[in-house]
């Protein structure tokens, strides 16, 4: 693996960052392998708010699969040393963390990012024509998932001839996107959990292509995932849901208890998260427990959504906990006040 990473290095030295694919270093952070073991490549892209989540999700993915060895690609947009240093504390003997640091020259048109999605996302695109040096399978995942199953039946998919491995999104999406991506009812899938064949990417230049739909100044509503959809019609494997179960939570909710027990990755979106305290459920919070980030204090919501603290004091006046509900009402027209100034 180091000697992959050395390879690499000059590899990119020898052309224009544009065609280093926004890299500017490459650091193993520890570099671990179990001879006898199969290896397989995971791949999270962030930027500095999302690194703590990252960590759970591959602490999540550690914990699960002991069986394998487990070689983590970061690819990281502006993220403090202070906190690319935590990941240190992952290391096992099964496991490899490779951090990929995002040059300056990164962008994407801000008119496509809407609904929460950060300009990070987008640095999948980059994750496969880089990967393919070294591997022809990568299993790429957001930061907001929880892989609470071992991983094997995913990874031994067959992608002959394929893109990726995927699941379909909610009825509701595939209704408003299949219309909006000229793609059949059905087969529009979520892209936080993408099993990708890098060989088949790499031949059909699928990194350039996914740049320059997002840059061409079209608006697409959820961005790199419309992108990837239009670019990989009918050449995607679909999985079933509890391979990327999409899951929403509430203010006080535990929505991911009644998953089903086979579940192999949840996936929280929307903007509540389980590492805020109002959305922190007691799943999340063992996986919490068991990671480097045991110790770490939690912010209370999302700060650029205040209402949600209005929505947990109308939780707690029906749960007659009045005094708590004052306390949270009074933090929502702070966060409110300020948010205005």
């Amino acid at each position: 693996m180091l000697q992959y990473c050395k390879f690499l290095i000059l590899v990119l030295r020898q052309h224009k960052m544009k065609e280093n694919l926004f890299i500017s270093k490459i650091t193993t952070l520890f570099n671990n392998t179990i001879e006898s073991s199969q290896t397989t490549h995971i791949a999270f892209c962030f930027d500095d708010n999302y690194a703590m989540p990252a960590g759970i999700a591959m602490s999540s993915v550690v914990l699960n699969n002991p069986d394998k060895n487990l070689v983590f690609h970061l690819f990281a947009n502006n993220v403090s040393n202070e906190k690319i240093i935590r990941f240190n504390q992952l290391s096992k003997e099964n496991v490899t963390i490779i951090c990929y640091e995002i040059s300056d020259d990164f962008s994407i048109n801000p008119d496509t990012l809407v609904l929460h999605v950060s300009a990070s996302t987008c640095l999948r695109f980059v994750v496969p024509q880089i990967l393919n040096k070294i591997t022809s399978r990568v299993l790429y995942l957001d930061c907001d998932v929880l892989c609470t199953r071992n991983l094997n039946e995913l990874i031994n998919t067959d992608l002959t001839d394929k893109y990726s491995a995927v699941v379909p999104d909610v009825d509701k999406t595939q209704e408003k996107q299949c219309a909006a991506c000229d793609i059949p009812y059905g087969e529009y899938f979520n892209a936080g959990m993408i099993y990708i064949n890098t060989d088949m990417w790499v031949q059909n230049n699928l990194t350039e292509k996914a740049f320059s739909m997002i840059n061409s100044g079209k608006v697409y509503k959820f961005a790199d995932q419309d992108v990837l959809n239009i670019l990989m019609q009918g050449k995607t494997v679909f999985l079933p849901q509890y391979f990327n179960r999409l899951t929403s939570l509430t203010v006080g909710g535990e929505e991911d208890s009644f998953i089903d027990k086979d579940n192999v990755i949840i996936h929280y979106v929307t903007g509540n998260k389980p590492w805020y305290r109002l959305y922190l459920t007691p799943l999340y919070q063992s996986y919490i427990a068991s990671s480097p980030w045991a110790k770490d204090k939690l912010l209370l919501a999302n700060e650029n959504a205040p209402s949600t603290t209005r929505r947990y004091a109308k939780l707690l006046v029906s749960q007659h906990k009045y005094f708590s509900a004052c306390k949270y009402f009074l933090l929502y027209l702070k966060h409110k006040t300020f948010k205005k100034h």
